[in-house]
Order: structure tokens, then sequence, then C-alpha cells
């Protein structure tokens, strides 16, 4: 993936970190008229360096996806697990920034990291992503299937490419207890809600789809494709303002990313073009699954290679202060 795709893939994910950090990386291509005039009322907004975020060298925002909606609450059920982790991280100074996508059944801090928030709460989620990252995480963004439903369809759907043709027979089907299968071409989509939710989720497809690696690049697919729907004249955000989209937003998310937090982040802006980005999904260089089990309570899990994520730690600090390529193994 090329440098302005990991550009477009940041911009946005931050439209789930809430509607500023949106606007904050949105593209001001000039053959984009639309596009223009939306940069023109976001630039009315003056920093105002309030945010606790800006004594940070390096700025992380976690992004959650949590399995449930209102199909599973309909049936009763009030539990759920975090499908999508990935984090953020900026570092404003030298103009570096990554998403890192974690595979939910990692295991830290007694549990697989997509139980934790329901089971321990989201101050041992935030620990246990700072011990997996090595980086300090004290911010969030948390969306359901209701809320990325909603999200995608407000922007009048998401167009992606679909890399490989794979079809899911085990796919779950939220209306009842038991599965349906569903299938993706090759090739340009427009994807409503309900089939980003599903292409976002799908992990048993065959093809070399059914893996929670090719699951986090689907994503990441999703989140590239946002930006394209951002000046949709379908979308119910169009014209763009502000303020009414904040509000809208804001309902249908949680986070602790105050307003003037995204006001700090907005001011990175000028020099968005300056910035090298990557993408970093967590694969074998990292961990692995173990044969013995039984030190997990019997459950098929993800443990680092060398027990304490030390290099993955290494990587992010390298990236992120001296800009080290994450493609070359360290020593």
């Amino acid at each position: 993936m090329n440098l302005a795709k990991y550009k477009k893939l940041i911009i946005v994910v931050l439209v789930l970190v809430s509607v500023v950090l949106t606007y904050l990386f949105t593209s001001n291509s000039s053959n984009q008229p639309n596009g223009q005039n939306v940069i023109s009322k976001v630039l009315k907004i003056e920093p105002t360096f309030l945010s606790e975020l800006k004594d940070d060298e390096v700025v992380n925002i976690l992004l959650i996806g949590k399995d449930i909606g209102k199909e599973r609450r309909a049936k009763g059920q009030t539990g759920y697990n975090t499908d999508i982790l990935i984090l953020l991280s900026i570092n404003p100074k030298e103009k570096r920034a990554i998403l890192t996508s974690f595979p939910r059944d990692i295991w830290q801090n007694g549990g697989r990291i997509n139980s934790i928030l329901a089971t321990q709460g989201m101050d041992s989620l935030l620990d246990a992503i700072s011990k997996i990252s090595g980086q300090k995480v004290t911010k969030y963004i948390s969306i359901d299937f209701d809320g990325i439903r909603w999200l995608v369809d407000a922007f009048g759907g998401v167009p992606v490419e679909v890399q490989t043709s794979f079809t899911d027979s085990s796919f779950p089907n939220n209306y009842d207890t038991g599965t349906m299968t569903v299938t993706f071409n090759q090739g340009p989509e427009i994807l409503t809600g309900e089939r980003a939710l599903t292409f976002a989720r799908s992990r048993k497809g065959n093809n070399g789809e059914g893996s929670d690696l090719m699951r986090a690049k689907r994503q990441h697919l999703i989140l590239k494709g946002m930006i394209k729907s951002v000046e949709n004249d379908k979308s119910i955000f169009f014209p763009f303002d502000i303020k009414e989209f904040y509000k809208e937003v804001i309902l249908h998310t949680e986070t602790n990313v105050s307003l003037d937090d995204a006001i700090y982040l907005f001011s990175f802006y000028k020099n968005i073009n300056d910035y090298n980005i990557k993408s970093l999904v967590l694969d074998d260089r990292y961990i692995y699954h173990p044969e013995n089990a039984a030190p997990y309570g019997g459950a098929w899990v993800f443990v680092a290679k060398d027990y304490t994520f030390a290099a993955l730690h290494l990587d992010l600090e390298n990236f992120l202060k001296q800009g080290v390529d994450l493609d070359k193994p360290q020593k």
C-alpha cells in the first residue's frame, strides 16, 4: 500500500474518533470543490490547546468496535466482545503516525483482549493495550454494531475494492442462533451498513480470508473507503455542518476524547502532507498460537513470541520517534 493510501486510511479512522478528528485529515484536493468548502468551514475553528494530550510526545487513541446491537439485545443478550481494536498513534513533532490492529484472541491481563472490556472494564482494556503496544493509552472511542451500521448508511454507503472473492458459510446470523452464508466478489462494491459490518466481522471465509489478520485488513479497507463518502451528496451530512455533524455522531459513540482534545488534534492538519503514516496488523512477527492451552484456561489464544511484546514495543518506538522502517526486522 503506498503512502497516499496510508494517509487516506488514517483520515478515515479519525471519523470514528470524533467529527473534528475526521476533518482534521480530510483531503483538500483542488479538483474537489466540495472538499474545499468543507475545509473552509473547519478552518474557522481556532485551536485552544486546552487538551491534556498536548504534553504527550506521542498521542494514542484506541478505537473499539463492540459486537452487540439491537438484534442481540432483543434476544436478551447483554454481554459483548470488542471485535475491533485499533490503536492510532501520532507523533506530531516528528510528523509520524501509525494504525496498529490487535487480533481479538491475544492473551493479556488474564483473558483474551476482546473480553476484557466487558469483564474487567475500560481501565483494564486500556492497560492491556498499553502493555502490548508499549504506548501510554488513555483515550478511546467505542462504537457498536448499530453505530457502525448508522455511520455507513448515514454516509450513503462506503465504497471498497474487495481484494479477494470469498464465501463464509458460518457467519453468525444475528436474528437467530444459527449461521448464514455470505459472499463477497473481487472488485468494487458500495457497502451498506449491514454489508460493511459483515465484511468487517467475517473470520471464517474461504480463499485465504478466514483469519483475524485478513479481517483486520478488510476493516482497513472500509475505513479507507469512508473518506470517499464524506462528500457523497446522498449523505445525511451533505452539505456539511460541523456542529450538527458532531451532535449526531456523538450520540452513536462512547468516548473520553473531549472537544478540546479534538481541537488540539485538528491543529496538526496544516502539516498533514508532511506526515509519514503507516499501518500495522499484528501477525506472526509478534504473536503465535501456543500448543499448550492449559495456562490460558484451555482457550485458543495468541501470545507474544518474546513473552513481553518487546519486539513490538521497539518497532513502534523506533518508527514513531526515529522513522525506522517497520518492514525491516529490528535487532
